[in-house]
Formats: structure tokens, sequence, C-alpha cells
């Protein structure tokens, strides 16, 4: 059983989750859940069959289903079949949306909103939550779940140095697609933070790290430094912001733009993304935003607060590998779908993945969040610092050897051949003997150098451990493409943007069909090349992205003279082949210039 010693760890750094106003669903008990659930299992002809009704159901029966149902696929059930349509009714009064899912796509372009459309049609044909299924677990929720607290699961681990806290919340459903037009909906969501402690030389503890399970983010970007100045904190409490039904993590307040690339797509958006990222900024609006379906995660931070001082207080519960019900189930904690995006499939409870697997943030909570690399005090990184200096005084000594060797070599090679040099008949073979001396000295002139750059890396290792200077790493040097808010969550659209967010996309798609009847021949393509010029222009000047919009425009002349150039140097002449290069150049000079002053 866990010490008592946990327990006040858990208490004392539990972390403060701010959600967006609006917010239907809080972290929530699992026993009280699993008793309003029944439970399923799949049936070797594919079909499912309840083997455990609503009202029957508890914890202990549950960690209990792979005995009982072996070898068998096994789900939960929140909202019943035979109550949906009543409880769905009820929503409306107990409950509304306070943002416009329209919203969103006021943040894209029109190739987004296109793309969007795609995505909506695929819910045709993929498993989805059935309708209704949202607004009645909102009353399910309200009615049987809800007390007015919030529930953790608390668990606690050491190693490499650390303790790691981990807090799990369980919410009874995630409403993202269908309350605020997000990717998915799915019955049960459970989402983790996890403070990472370290012992300081008077035995006594301090948070040195927080991470944090967000969309599309993985490793060192799932965690923030305590020193990070971009981490919220409440005393020794971080403060994370919730994404409004995805309950998915930022460390900001704001709204984040989501893109989701479609499978079929990935291909040429990665194209895309490959060559933005060359021309553009990394911080810049294209690189940031790129292209995908749009979602937005609210994560605005002005509604419930839960923990120390706020609306709610949390209820902690220890947990760890033994606990029966974590232990025992690896069954799916709501309503399976069968979505073969998985998208619409509810999720497996803290320890297994949906195959079964041991989930990594459970199996390895250090290397989730990219801290299986990194020393968790002053000490241990000077300790490690040592250890690779002698590493490298063992690397410098090989060096010194080969060094000695191939000199000796060349030594060797080269008085052999003065000899044949002397006699005429054996002078093809001393040229070989050149050749081979060449390819020595060169190895020999790397060798060499490699040694030189190796002493120099000894040496400023050496003078960091003389030094006073901490060797704590920068707090935010380890992030390689941090998650920031696209906009305050504060901004206003007015009625145009809402208007022409609505028909622009069913506007496009028409005009296009009817320049495909219309018209015929080549006449066809510039039509349709000059609709969707027209529209991305009218659609930047909605959206305030004209500037953009024209170094875009710049960009797309830039490559399509590349190309008519390289065709041009092919099929003409000499004289066209020197100017075309000479042209691109100059061109690109042009765009350079253009995009700076636009910067300035």
């Amino acid at each position: 059983m866990p010490s008592p010693s946990d327990l006040q760890l858990l208490r004392a750094h539990e972390p403060v989750l701010v959600y967006t106003k609006g917010e239907l669903f809080f972290p929530t008990d699992v026993e009280r859940y699993v008793r309003n659930c029944s439970l399923w299992i799949e049936e070797p002809d594919g079909g499912e069959r309840l083997v455990v009704p609503a009202g029957e159901l508890t914890l202990d029966r549950l960690s209990r289903a792979e005995e009982e149902w072996p070898r068998s696929s096994k789900h939960l059930r929140f909202v019943q079949e035979d109550t949906l349509r009543e409880e769905a009714r009820r929503f409306k009064g107990i409950a509304r949306s306070v943002i416009p899912k329209s919203g969103r796509l006021v943040a894209v372009g029109v190739l987004g909103r296109v793309l969007d459309i795609l995505m909506k049609l695929s819910l045709l044909v993929r498993g989805t939550v059935p309708g209704g299924v949202t607004y009645a677990a909102v009353t399910r929720y309200r009615e049987r779940l809800d007390d007015g607290g919030s529930h953790y699961y608390g668990r606690v681990t050491r190693e490499g140095g650390y303790t790691v806290l981990q807090y799990w919340f369980f919410y009874a459903m995630n409403d993202w697609r269908t309350i605020y037009g997000g990717v998915n909906d799915h019955e049960a969501d459970w989402e983790r933070v996890s403070v990472h402690l370290v012992e300081d030389p008077d035995g006594t503890t301090r948070p040195a790290w927080v991470g944090a399970s967000s969309h599309e983010y993985q490793g060192d970007d799932l965690r923030r430094s305590w020193n990070d100045p971009g981490l919220h904190r409440k005393g020794l409490h971080p403060r994370i912001y919730v994404g409004a039904g995805s309950h998915s993590h930022q460390m900001l307040p704001g709204d984040y733009l989501i893109q989701v690339d479609p499978s079929f797509l990935r291909g040429l958006v990665r194209a895309w993304r490959r060559l933005t990222q060359r021309l553009f900024r990394a911080d810049s609006a294209i690189n940031r935003h790129g292209i995908g379906v749009p979602f937005v995660d609210y994560a605005r931070g002005d509604g419930v607060e839960i923990g120390p001082g706020g609306d709610r207080e949390w209820s902690a519960v220890l947990v760890d590998d033994e606990t029966p019900w974590i232990r025992g189930y690896r069954g799916l904690w709501g309503r399976d779908t069968g979505d073969f995006f998985d998208g619409e499939r509810a999720p497996s409870g803290p320890r297994y993945e949906r195959d079964g697997t041991v989930r990594r943030s459970w199996a390895d909570p250090l290397a989730w969040v990219g801290l299986q690399k990194v020393a968790p005090t002053e000490e241990a990184a000077r300790t490690q610092l040592r250890a690779h200096i002698e590493d490298l005084d063992r690397r410098i000594e090989e060096l010194e050897a080969d060094i000695l060797r191939r000199r000796d070599e060349m030594r060797r090679l080269d008085s052999a051949r003065m000899v044949l040099a002397r006699e005429a008949h054996s002078r093809p073979l001393s040229r070989e003997y050149d050749e081979k001396l060449e390819e020595m000295e060169a190895e020999h002139a790397r060798l060499c150098e490699r040694q030189a750059l190796t002493c120099d890396e000894r040496e400023s290792h050496l003078r960091a451990l003389e030094s006073d200077t901490p060797l704590e790493p920068d707090p935010t040097g380890h992030l390689k493409s941090p998650h920031m808010p696209y906009a305050s969550g504060e901004q206003r659209h007015n009625r145009f943007q809402y208007l022409w967010v609505a028909l622009s996309t069913p506007l496009l798609l028409v005009s296009l069909a009817l320049t495909l009847f219309l018209l015929d021949g080549q006449w066809t393509f510039y039509a349709m090349v000059g609709v969707i010029l027209l529209f991305a222009a009218v659609d930047a000047v909605a959206r305030r992205r004209f500037r953009q919009y024209l170094v875009g425009m710049a960009v797309v002349a830039v490559v399509l003279g590349v190309v008519a150039g390289v065709v041009a140097a092919f099929v003409a002449n000499w004289r066209i082949a020197v100017t075309v290069p000479v042209g691109i150049v100059v061109v690109v000079l042009l765009v350079v210039n253009v995009r700076d002053l636009f910067r300035r």
C-alpha cells in the first residue's frame, strides 16, 4: 500500500485546473460512473452482447472482467439506449454552449474549410457516437454523478532521481465535436498531469518540471520547467488550462488552433510544411498553423477553477500498479463505436492502451515527457559531466593511438614508394602508392581535427565544472515546438466574417462546378484558377490577412517562374539557359526584400 507521505506529496502539489466558461463535464468519481454503466463484450461474429446491465456493475466486478470473459474485447456504456431519447430531451433545460461553433472557421482560410467539409463527410462512413448521446451524457452526469466536487487518481513513483506525482482525471464524456465543433465525441476521457520533484541537499523535495497531456504533442514539448515564466503557478500548485470539451491541457490561456491532417493528404501537407519552414520564420502564422482540417481548442481559463482556493476542491484517491480496477480491466471505458480512426472510440484506462499494451506514460513516466535524459539535480549533472569527461579522455587516447598508427603506416608506405620510384618498370605501382598516401593523409587530417575538437570540448566542460555557474538547463531550451495560442479568446468577429465563413465554402464549390459545366477547353482551367484566387483574396480581406495573401502569391509566382525557367532552358538555346538562372536570382532577392519590408 502507498505510504501516507505519498498522499501528502500529492496534496502539496496537486494542480489547479482552470476551465473555459460553459464547460459541461468535470473530473468525476469512477466508482459512481461504473455503477451507472453497462458492460458489453464483442462476439466472435462481430456483434456485441450485454453481460452486466447498468446498475449491477461495480469496480470490484469490473476488475475481474478479464477472468469472467477472457480473450473478449470489452467496453462500458454510460448512456443506455432505453433512456437516451428522454435524457437528450432534457439537455436544453440544464445546459447550453456559450461558444459558437462557427468561430473556429474564421481562424483559417478557404482551403482549411474545404478540408473541414471532407472531414465531416468522413463521419458518414466511420463509426461515430450516435446522435443524442452527448446531450444524454450531460443529463446523466448532472443528475447521477456530479456532487459539486471533483476527483483525481494520484500515483507516486520514484526513479532516476525523480519523485513523479501523476494526477489522472476521468471525465464521463468528451463532447468536443457536438458542443464546440471539435474533432470528436466519445464516452469517457482520461487525461493526466505530472509534477516531477527533485531532492535538495538538505533532504527536502521541490518541484522541477510539470508535464501535461496535450493534443499532438509528445516528449519534451509536453513538459515545462518550474522556472519557466510561461508556467503559471499558485504557490506550489501549477495552473493548467483545460480545453473546452476536449479536456486537453495547455500551459497558457487562449484559443489554440489544432491541425488534423487527413491521412490521404498527409504527403501533400508534409511537403507544404517543408516549403514554408524554409521560406518563413518558425514563429510565423503560416508555420504555426499550416494547412489541414481546422479545429479550435478553447482553453480560455475564464470558467470554473478546481483546486486549492478554487470553485471546487479535489478529492484524492491513491492508486498504483496493484489497484485491482486499474490492473484488471483492459477494456474501453465507454462506448466502442468501431471508428477506424479511433477518434470516436472511447479510451482505455490509465494503465492500458486500446490494444491492451501498457501506456508509455504509465510504464515510463520520465520518458513520456523526455526527462529520462535530464539530470535531476545540480550534483547529478556535475557527476554525469565528470563521467562524460572521462569518456572524452579515453576517446582522446584512442584518437592519439590512431594518429600514431596512421603516421607509422604512411612512413612505411612512403619508404616503399621511394624505392619503387627509382625503377622505371615500377613507376605505375609507385603512382598507386601516391593515391593511397593521399587517402591516408586525408584520414590523418580528419583524425587530428577530431582530436582537436574533442580536446576543446573537454576543456569547455572542465571550465564549466570549475565555474560557480549552475549547470541547470535553460528553462525553455528543450522546447522544439511549444504550443502557443493563436488568439486570447477575447477577440470579437464581425458579422461579415461570420457570414463569409458560412457562405464562402459552398459558394466556392458551386462556382467551380459551374465553370466545369459552362466552359470548354483550356478556358475551364483558367476560370477555375481565377475563381480560387478571387475567393482567396476576399477571404484574406475578411480575415485581415491580405498582406500574407500577397506574400503567398509572390511565393507561388517564384515557384512557377523557376519551373518555367527550367523548362525553357531545356527546350531553347544556351542564351536562355544562362539568362534564366540570373532572372531567378533577381526574383528571389526581390521576394526576400518585399518579405522583409512587410515584416518591418
